[in-house]
């Protein structure tokens, strides 16, 4: 058996944890009030048991626990003074407002962003407007996520949750995210959308939600998606693309 580098040298967790500055930390569990009602298991300790899993690919909690305890006298440095039980963490993933992980994802987005982004591309204006919106789901087992599923033809219920993501086209990293259920629908997402006027968005078919398209129309951000079958569309214009024999359609509801 190879012998693990997970560990050697400076932990990588050590690493990636140094990109995650404590004062945004804190920022994010005093604004969201992650902290309420806990003793020991603060916030911090919450992230850095949920990174653990993900990255050693955990598919229950008694799998997650095991791997810490089989680390635990290689994760001090990383600030948690004693492995979480079991029931700590179950109760930790129901109880602490998702907001936290929310919250501290778009600080950190602020905080590394633009130094650390690379700009050769800054100096195109349709770049810095354009915006690509879409979801993905994540199955996870139900000990995991317990509830956040939906239920299969077999009656049995598995745990997921669904990643809501826009993207600014220049940066090509995702600038807002929303985990919800993985049964809710994408056109719920669009509400919460920080798009400001001038905006340009491409969205699939799936996100269909005609009062938040004509608040967009009537604030000056232009969207892009395709045509679901049973829309009932006008068509205002056509063009024709120099590139190829296809048309773009301007369109109103």
């Amino acid at each position: 058996m190879s012998k693990s580098r997970f560990f050697s040298g400076q932990p990588i967790f050590n690493q990636l944890l140094s990109f995650v500055p404590a004062t945004l930390i804190d920022k994010a569990a005093r604004e969201t009030n992650a902290d309420s009602y806990y003793k020991q298991f603060k916030a911090f300790d919450h992230l850095v048991t949920m990174l653990f899993s993900s990255f050693h690919q955990c598919s229950s909690l008694r799998e997650l626990v095991t791997g810490l305890l089989a680390n635990e006298h290689r994760l001090n440095h990383l600030g948690l003074k004693k492995t979480p039980r079991r029931s700590t963490i179950s109760d930790a993933n129901r109880n602490r407002p998702v907001d936290f992980f929310s919250q501290l994802y778009h600080l950190l987005y602020q905080h590394h962003y633009p130094q650390h982004c690379p700009d050769s591309r800054t100096r195109n204006r349709l770049h810095d407007r354009l915006f690509i919106v879409d979801s993905t789901t994540i199955s996870l087992f139900s000990t995991v996520m317990k509830g956040a599923g939906v239920k299969g033809l077999n009656g049995r219920k598995k745990g997921g949750v669904k990643a809501h993501v826009l993207m600014r086209a220049k940066d090509e990293l995702p600038c807002f995210t929303v985990l919800t259920e993985a049964a809710c629908s994408d056109r719920k997402f669009m509400q919460k959308l920080p798009l400001e006027p001038g905006s340009i968005i491409a969205m699939d078919r799936a996100y269909v939600n005609y009062t938040v398209m004509k608040d967009w129309t009537q604030n000056d951000i232009t969207w892009i998606s395709r045509v679901t079958k049973g829309m009932k569309i006008k068509v205002l214009e056509r063009k024709k693309i120099t590139s190829a024999d296809k048309l773009i359609k301007r369109m109103e509801f």
